[in-house]
């Protein structure tokens, strides 16, 4: 990498990503580092975090009185108000970042968080851990490194996804900031996307093989996932679903009855009234004119 991708990498991000902030979270920065060639330096400590990435090289880092090796892929963390030294002898391409949370501006999980990172953090990052802040990182040095015109949002938003990073890496808090994505089980999977279809298509017959064939499942294993998802069979569940859909018309619209009954899948407007009063403990006409007399009301 010629030394100049580092010299505007550098000048880049310092002189326009000073801070960073997101919904609950807000970081002072106080300078980024894209270094080729770094050597030992003198021992020395900060009051704030200084993050670094091991992109090549190999060396030694102290923090207090204990040594950790430093090869590539290391992310490493120096801790507010800690003595620490890093030492190569073939120079390190390393990357860092320095800065600190504004608990003013952010939440109390945050600053939790942060506060447990600075007393009882971890020195060096899981290798998972350390791999996603790495895929960032290397993607905002390629953005910045190059001739192209740089979108400062995009690299913006790449370096809050870099500091936020650093948290599940570094601390073996429970609580470690935000909310984290769940990965969905099939079964749930499979029952968001049979309500999709039954909302898109209530004014068809929606027979439960017809939904489960368009889904890839037996009509058996999906009324299992009703029952066991819902408390209810998926019969009840699109009637309670069309008799909703029939209670927004009846509220927000002049349609006929009728045709109210048809566009809402029932077979005849009979059926429909039988259901409706079933379920609401009023008839559909009954039910609209009590909404006119009242003034119109936004359904529930």
């Amino acid at each position: 990498m010629p030394d100049q991708d580092f010299r505007r990498a550098n000048a880049l991000l310092n002189q326009h990503l000073s801070s960073l902030a997101g919904e609950e979270v807000s970081f002072r920065i106080h300078y980024w580092g894209f270094m080729p060639e770094h050597y030992s330096n003198s021992r020395h400590r900060h009051s704030f975090f200084e993050i670094c990435y091991v992109h090549e090289g190999t060396g030694e880092y102290t923090d207090g009185e204990t040594d950790y090796a430093l090869s590539s892929g290391v992310l490493f963390c120096s801790r507010p108000g800690i003595w620490h030294q890093i030492r190569s002898e073939q120079g390190l391409n390393l990357f860092f970042v320095a800065f600190e949370l504004d608990e003013t501006k952010s939440s109390d999980t945050y600053s939790r968080s942060f506060r447990h990172l600075a007393q009882r953090g971890s020195i060096m990052a899981d290798p998972r851990d350390a791999a996603l802040s790495a895929k960032i990182w290397q993607t905002m040095f390629g953005f910045l490194s190059g001739k192209q015109t740089v979108p400062k949002d995009v690299v913006r938003h790449l370096a809050l996804s870099l500091l936020l990073s650093f948290l599940p890496g570094f601390s073996a808090a429970p609580e470690t900031g935000g909310q984290t994505l769940d990965e969905m089980n099939g079964e749930r999977r499979l029952l968001k996307r049979s309500k999709l279809y039954i909302e898109d298509n209530l004014s068809s017959s929606l027979r439960i093989d017809h939904v489960a064939q368009e889904l890839g499942i037996s009509a058996r294993h999906l009324s299992r996932l009703f029952h066991d998802q819902l408390g209810q069979t998926f019969v009840h569940y699109v009637q309670e679903r069309r008799v909703q859909k029939a209670k927004e018309w009846l509220l927000t619209s002049d349609i006929a009855i009728k045709d109210i009954a048809e566009r809402s899948g029932f077979e005849s407007v009979h059926y429909f009234t039988r259901v409706f009063t079933k379920m609401l403990g009023v008839a559909p006409a009954k039910f609209r004119k009590s909404q006119f007399s009242e003034g119109r009301q936004n359904p529930d």
